[in-house]
């Protein structure tokens, strides 16, 4: 390989840099010749110049390098195909702060880092604002409560955000994240072009360069690329107008926000969770088809304090029918639990016959026959 092909491939591989990255190739060129220890790119073509020639160590490093922004390259799959495939559980990062451990997780360009009892969670956009959750059970312990701490972590999250972002860029076209000379951008999911663009959510109306600033994120309301469009096509026939989205030029990450959370699984108590549960039991009760309809039509009331009552229709759930589970289960939910009979309007006629029978296939069969015989059967969509 000559000196002229191995610097053309380190050139190459500055340009790819420079897609994932949304930069300009120059500084792309020098994060290259960073990365050999170069102060810049042109240090590093007068080295060339004086016979230095980049070693197969150095292209690989390079290489390597590259690859950690831009997945895809050399043919493998792109970012989002590997972020969608990678198990949930498998991290892309693990380390330790200040002795506390961490791991760092990946999907579909979010980012979510977490220790015991914290996480930070980071959006694909630019300028997503960073969430810090405590959990409650360690609202007091947590070293996340500790700004130093978050700061530390945040370092580590947002590099791996870089990363992500830097791959979803790599699996866009290169005019999707660089506007060319009339500020007009290229949709990376329909394709469209515009210089102007609309968001759905917010009416917010920006620039190629703004939408593409923000990985094509609203820099208003956040809403995704799905949201942004070419026209605010969804405000005809009404008075509103769309805003000009504005933002400070040199504007930075959001700070974070904290919270402390309950992550845990919560079994709340109310009318609907007692009612299901009660309604449940009665049918575990239930040993004909006529009593299980009893218990599928029950009205089961729950007052302010948790006590309950449910109401039969006498033809279809016994008086003296043992309802073990329905109390057993109600006293495990500490509910006081009454029973009424009253008499209701039964589904079907002959009530009786629920009860001659275990078999839902044979009540429904004698059902069926006294039907034919004493009545009428009409099928939906069959006899109308």
């Amino acid at each position: 390989m000559t000196k002229k092909t191995e610097i053309d491939q380190l050139k190459l591989l500055a340009k790819r840099f420079a897609h994932a990255e949304r930069s300009n190739h120059r500084d792309a060129l020098d994060a290259i010749a960073a990365e050999l220890n170069f102060p810049h790119w042109k240090a590093l073509t007068v080295k060339a110049s004086q016979g230095w020639i980049p070693s197969e160590e150095n292209l690989t490093k390079v290489d390597a390098f590259v690859r950690e922004y831009f997945p895809s390259l050399g043919g493998k799959p792109q970012f989002i195909e590997q972020s969608m495939s990678r198990p949930i559980g498998e991290p892309i990062k693990v380390g330790k702060i200040d002795g506390h451990a961490y791991q760092v997780f990946e999907f579909s360009g979010d980012i979510r880092m977490e220790g015991d009892g914290w996480r930070i969670l980071i959006g694909e956009a630019d300028f997503s604002q960073p969430v810090v959750e405590i959990e409650t059970t360690h609202k007091e312990t947590s070293p996340a409560k500790n700004r130093g701490f978050v700061d530390k972590a945040l370092e580590v999250a947002e590099t791996q955000a870089v990363k992500a972002r830097a791959g979803i860029a790599s699996d866009w076209p290169r005019r999707s994240t660089k506007p060319n000379a009339k500020g007009e951008v290229v949709h990376p999911i329909h394709g469209d072009r515009a210089a102007e663009w609309f968001c759905l959510h917010c009416d917010g109306k920006m620039t190629g360069a703004q939408i593409a600033e923000n990985l094509w994120h609203c820099p208003s309301c956040g809403a995704s690329p799905l949201d942004i469009f070419t026209s605010p096509w969804w405000l005809e026939g009404s008075d509103v107008q769309p805003t000009a989205v504005e933002y400070a030029k040199d504007r930075k990450r959001p700070e974070p926000k904290v919270e402390v959370v309950d992550s845990r699984p919560t079994l709340r108590l109310d009318e609907q969770s007692i009612s299901l549960l009660l309604r449940i039991a009665l049918l575990e009760d239930a040993n004909t088809p006529g009593e299980r309809l009893g218990a599928l039509l029950a009205e089961i009331n729950v007052d302010d304090e948790n006590d309950a009552w449910i109401t039969f229709d006498e033809d279809l759930w016994p008086d003296d029918k043992d309802t073990g589970s329905a109390i057993a289960v109600a006293d495990k939910l500490g509910v006081k639990l009454e029973f009424v009979m009253t008499c209701m309007t039964f589904p079907f006629t002959w009530p009786g016959l629920g009860h001659v029978t275990t078999s839902t296939r044979e009540y429904v069969e004698m059902m069926l026959h006294a039907y034919e015989e004493h009545g009428v059967v009409l099928r939906e969509g069959v006899d109308e």
